[in-house]
């Protein structure tokens, strides 16, 4: 039976990649239908087309197991692909049969219906075509036999092409060149058999290097990362700005502070005042107090006297049997009248002395008696002088209203201002210290390279926490052509910079902390390596 090739009745485009695909890419040519043929050789060709426009199928030819295996996840991730082909071979198609967004992958032996259903073209029966289609026919079975025979093909070499022009330009410019030097058609057709086996083993080799690289970081501590700081650097701006912060941080505690040493400073000063008034208040109660005892002293002194006088003139008792027994006498005609007369007189102004004496005794006591009472007073007012708690007494001592109101100032000036002494006295220690750790940060990001960086570039070294200890100041440092391949000195380390830094590891791209080291280059394109060794050379050369 033989088939025939119907092209698409729409209009399709179809891209086939592959150095090996340009028999296919000549049948389908040769359909002349309604579809849009491109090839292209190389990943780099494919993906540049795909980039341009869109394409309905894209057919990949990978039955030597070679490089595009590698490429092929990264295509099968473009939108620009309608439907993507691999023809797989035997040791690539499980692989490439699991990564996503593959449409179909062809698998030996290659059947030619298989491929041309992949690409959207149906092939039918020629024998049920009419006669008037013959030409078209025999032309659709001949490219029918040619993918079919290109399908069978283990590997594609350089003279598998049915015609010169059937072959890529570079396959023919390199043909022609071999015509004219013996022995180099053979040495290319060798080359040209062997590039799955020079792909692999370049594989190997990339995996082997891989192994190393991955046990060089497990193992090594000797290496770290160059940065190079400058503005506009993530690092620097970050690092602007938290200064920024801190400054008005600092601003406003410094405010808050000299604020709180006035209201302290206010504070003392009311004290002083209060204490001030106290003094001169205790002064005053102190002579009143004084002038009153020796009031007290007099007024006894006099109370004494008066009460030995009246002690003098004798009983009432007495002074009445004086009278009785002077009438008895003037009656009994003892005594002359003048005499009993005159006697009378005496003892009449002997009783109002003696009433006036009484009277002036019983003056002084009260006047004693109330001294008492001003004494206790003015105690209690000098008491309340220093203790806060005590409780005025004595009220009804209105000669000492203006002492106790003074007093009572005194206590609330001394009671507002230990207040908001005490308050201060608090919040103060406080502002200082956050000041203080303001202050620290604000000093360790002047002394930090991000905020040196404003002024000028400057290169670090971020070196791991387990790698720290290798970084002493003055240790050369060693730049690699292949990260541990190859190395030159490129400078020596500097001082290290405090603080704690968290980045991602250059390899395995995982956040890790670590700390900065100065770098002092004589090589300053060693600051755009990924990585910079410490000491000696990984492997010593």
């Amino acid at each position: 039976m033989s088939a025939v090739l119907q092209p698409q009745t729409a209009k399709s485009r179809i891209l086939v990649m592959g150095p090996q695909a340009s028999a296919f890419v000549a049948a389908l040519v040769r359909l002349k239908g309604n579809s849009e043929i491109s090839h292209a050789e190389t990943a780099a060709e494919a993906i540049e087309m795909l980039n341009n426009g869109h394409f309905d199928h894209v057919l990949i030819d990978n039955r030597t197991d070679g490089a595009l295996t590698l490429t092929i996840p990264r295509l099968a991730m473009l939108k620009s692909i309608g439907r993507l082909t691999v023809l797989a071979g035997p040791n690539s198609s499980q692989t490439i049969a699991a990564i996503p967004g593959i449409g179909q992958v062809i698998t030996p032996p290659y059947n030619p219906i298989e491929i041309a259903n992949s690409l959207g073209i149906e092939i039918k029966d020629s024998r049920k075509l009419d006669e008037s289609d013959n030409e078209y026919s025999r032309r659709s079975d001949d490219d029918a036999e040619v993918l079919e025979q290109v399908s069978k093909a283990d590997e594609i070499k350089p003279d598998n092409f049915e015609t010169e022009e059937e072959a890529p330009l570079f396959i023919r410019a390199i043909v022609s060149i071999a015509n004219f030097i013996p022995g180099l058609t053979p040495l290319i057709s060798m080359l040209y058999k062997n590039v799955a086996l020079t792909i692999l083993a370049a594989l190997f080799v990339a995996f082997i290097s891989y192994g190393i690289t991955i046990a060089f970081f497990l193992t090594s501590g000797d290496w770290s990362s160059p940065l190079q700081l400058q503005t506009g650097h993530e690092m620097v701006r970050k690092a602007e700005a938290e200064i920024n912060e801190l400054q008005v941080k600092r601003n406003l505690i410094s405010q808050q502070l000299s604020k709180a040493k006035n209201k302290a400073e206010e504070g003392r000063s009311a004290l002083l005042r209060a204490n001030m008034l106290a003094e001169i208040t205790t002064g005053i109660i102190d002579q009143e107090i004084a002038n009153h005892k020796d009031r007290f002293e007099n007024l006894a002194s006099e109370t004494e006297i008066l009460e030995q006088v009246v002690e003098g003139f004798g009983s009432a008792n007495d002074r009445k049997a004086s009278v009785k027994n002077l009438k008895s006498d003037f009656a009994n005609r003892l005594i002359t009248r003048n005499v009993y007369q005159s006697t009378m007189l005496n003892i009449a102004q002997i009783e109002r002395q003696v009433a006036d004496l009484r009277e002036q005794i019983t003056v002084k006591k009260t006047m004693t008696k109330t001294m008492n009472q001003s004494v206790d007073y003015l105690d209690s007012l000098k008491r309340q002088m220093t203790d806060e708690d005590a409780v005025f007494s004595g009220t009804g001592q209105t000669a000492y209203v203006p002492l106790t109101n003074q007093i009572i100032e005194v206590r609330q000036i001394r009671s507002t201002a230990k207040s908001l002494i005490n308050s201060t006295q608090k919040s103060i220690p406080a502002l200082e210290d956050s000041l203080t750790v303001v202050n620290r940060g604000i000093a360790n990001l002047n002394a930090s390279p991000m905020i040196a960086a404003l002024d000028k570039p400057v290169t670090v070294l971020f070196v791991p926490y387990d790698n720290i200890y290798a970084y002493t100041k003055g240790e050369p440092i060693y730049s690699c052509a292949l990260a541990l391949f190859w190395c030159s000195n490129v400078g020596a380390t500097g001082d290290a910079i405090s603080g704690e830094i968290t980045t991602t590891h250059p390899f395995f791209r995982k956040p890790i902390r670590g700390q900065f080291v100065e770098a002092i280059l004589t090589d300053p394109t060693a600051a755009k390596k990924d990585i910079i060794h410490v000491g000696r050379p990984p492997f010593f050369f």
